[in-house]
């Protein structure tokens, strides 16, 4: 049976599915057939299995739907958020463990706050883009905050529900700890999530892989970033990453400046609801519900740095500017993990692609 035939077929029986109330075509277009079909190595079977788990889920859950409450409650719940895009047009997300104002993530937390994410990344991809680009700061990361059973788990809802959306991941200032998550996780993912990601530790290896896939605005906006949130303790702005800079010209941590131009600026001037939404916190202060100073941000990241010493937390070269080469980290040998954060012994094989 040739692509065509499966791509043909997979629709067909597609199309007897009940349409989902605001998304009536996702289930027949090429996009989604083709992705489900790839990430299930074109297995038909295993390709329709996953696609009507997804239309089960979407239409249970309503994902475009979902705002990440954690960031309501606790500003600065999650950094993670979009930036801008590459140079293939793809969205950019980055991730800094340091900016945070929590370091204990649960499941639940993590895919409610990713979901929003891909769902209004969705909404700034141009016809023809599929995938996005995540990238991950590990400066200030620890175990309770990244382990092998969260990833797991939080890829394993992803892979059913994404499949074949990730276009790559870049993780930089990463440590014997992350690479021992890494280590644990990647032997449970399907070989084409695994070539997804780039683990570039120094600065000598990551602002050339910039250079590469970004353009210069998001590079040197990415650049900026990543040296401003290594410093300790972390500066207020830094903090409080959904404000606006007091000076137009300083460092805006929204994001590169078309993005915060186009998606930011226009969000809070648009009244409709299909429409790209930043991070919550974001909006928050957009609509002047979210009050920060100087004071606020330091007792919330005091507090959250404090919890990080108390659970064993580990920088990914805080305070370095990499300035120099430094050698790859090859082994994990001397990193422990604790029960509670290992992948549990009867998990299976994540066997479709991110």
């Amino acid at each position: 049976m040739t692509m065509e035939d499966k791509i043909r077929i997979l629709r067909e029986r597609m199309e007897s599915q009940p349409p989902i109330e605001g998304e009536e075509g996702f289930a027949t277009s090429d996009e989604t057939i083709i992705r489900y079909l790839k990430s299930r190595d074109w297995n038909l079977a295993e390709a329709e299995k996953t696609l009507l788990g997804t239309l089960e889920y979407r239409r249970k859950v309503r994902p475009r739907e979902i705002d990440c409450k954690y960031c309501h409650d606790r500003h600065g719940y999650h950094s993670m958020r979009q930036v801008g895009f590459d140079e293939s047009k793809r969205p950019v997300i980055y991730a800094n463990f340091a900016q945070a104002s929590i370091h204990r993530n649960t499941v639940e937390d993590s895919v409610t706050h990713v979901t929003y994410l891909f769902e209004n990344a969705k909404f700034t991809m141009a016809p023809g883009v599929t995938t996005w680009v995540i990238v991950i700061d590990c400066t200030g990361i620890n175990l309770p905050s990244c382990n092998p059973k969260l990833g797991y788990e939080v890829t394993q809802v992803m892979a059913n529900h994404y499949p074949e959306r990730l276009g790559m991941v870049i993780c930089l200032n990463h440590n014997p700890m992350f690479q021992a998550v890494w280590n644990a996780v990647k032997v449970f993912l399907h070989k084409n999530t695994v070539a997804k990601m780039k683990l570039v530790r120094t600065k000598t290896k990551y602002i050339p892989l910039f250079q590469k896939y970004f353009p210069d605005e998001l590079t040197d906006w990415l650049i900026e970033e990543i040296k401003r949130n290594k410093q300790t303790p972390l500066p207020a702005s830094q903090c409080a990453f959904w404000e606006k800079p007091e000076i137009e010209s300083d460092h805006d941590p929204r994001g590169c400046p078309s993005y915060v131009k186009n998606f930011v600026e226009t969000y809070a001037r648009s009244d409709s609801k299909n429409v790209h939404k930043p991070h919550p916190n974001i909006i928050n202060a957009l609509k002047g519900s979210i009050k920060t100073n100087t004071h606020v941000s330091e007792v919330i990241h005091k507090e959250s740095k404090s919890h990080v010493k108390e659970v064993g937390g580990a920088n990914g070269a805080e305070n370095s500017d990499h300035s120099e080469e430094e050698p790859e980290i090859d082994s994990s040998d001397s990193v422990e993990i604790g029960k509670e954060y290992q992948i549990p012994t009867d998990a299976k094989r994540i066997s479709a692609a991110s």
